[in-house]
């Protein structure tokens, strides 16, 4: 008795293996929903929570200043929002700043204030903090490009800016502020009922997702301040007028109005790079 064994040619059996592989890819293709099918169809409140970032969007819009750019809202239901284009920390070694994607949920919600950064004629913005650590900061911006030196009241009123609204993660927004440009940031928590503070974030964000394209930043009629204040009056139907104040101005407006609490400063003395 013998035996004989059968060997296939080496080149032969990998196209063997080439072609199973390939059908077991595509049956396995066809029989698993889409990603996003699987986002859509997992109630809000079970998404899972994004830890991982996502890659750095340095260089989208390369003629202008990297410090701020359009965000987009990724998904809202159920009181649980994705957003996306939200600056995180920058590097200092490199200069380039981190832009990743934030998830908040409505019932998280902690706290809003209502801000003020020095630096020039200073900035208003809004912030919102969260129980689980999260602290947002949304503002209005003009859209510089390159190389650019702001001029408040030459090209600040011209139309020479394009508008933009910026979504930072509070802990960056300080590093550039306080870190970077060694300037104070003050916040003052706003005295205003939960639902209240709730519709706040809504309007704030909807207004900073929107799409601004062909609107011109204005000093004194379309800036950060104005627009925080007309995302403040949506929200609690108190319109206030403050055309042509500067922030400063705005901030004392709103607290002899009694609309906010106690000043949280933060700068050089208590400020520290994680």
């Amino acid at each position: 008795m013998y035996s004989m064994s059968m060997r296939l040619p080496t080149r032969s059996l990998r196209q063997c293996l080439l072609i199973l592989s390939l059908q077991l890819f595509t049956a396995s293709a066809y029989a698993q929903p889409s990603a996003l099918e699987g986002l859509l169809s997992v109630p809000a409140a079970f998404l899972p929570t994004i830890s991982a970032p996502a890659p750095s969007l340095v260089e989208t819009y390369p003629d202008y200043e990297q410090d701020r750019k359009p965000a987009t809202q990724l998904y809202n239901a159920g009181g649980v929002r994705v957003l996306s284009g939200v600056r995180f920390e920058r590097n200092p070694a490199t200069d380039v700043y981190s832009w990743r994607e934030l998830k908040i949920e409505d019932s998280q919600l902690d706290e809003a204030y209502f801000g003020f950064r020095s630096g020039g004629v200073g900035h208003n913005f809004l912030m919102f903090s969260f129980k689980d650590g999260t602290k947002l900061v949304i503002e209005a911006l003009p859209w510089k490009k390159k190389g650019e030196v702001y001029s408040p009241f030459g090209c600040g009123v011209s139309g020479k800016y394009p508008l933009v609204w910026n979504l930072v993660e509070w802990h960056g927004f300080l590093e550039t502020a306080v870190g970077h440009d060694g300037l104070y940031v003050d916040v003052y928590p706003m005295k205003l009922s939960r639902a209240e503070k709730l519709r706040l974030l809504d309007e704030a964000i909807t207004e900073a997702v929107r799409d601004h394209s062909g609107e011109k930043y204005n000093t004194f009629f379309n800036s950060c301040s104005t627009n925080a204040l007309m995302v403040f009056g949506r929200a609690t139907g108190n319109h206030l007028i403050v055309g042509k104040l500067l922030p400063s101005v705005v901030v004392e407006h709103l607290s002899l109005l009694g609309f906010l609490g106690e000043r949280q400063r933060s700068d050089s003395s208590n400020w520290s790079r994680r």
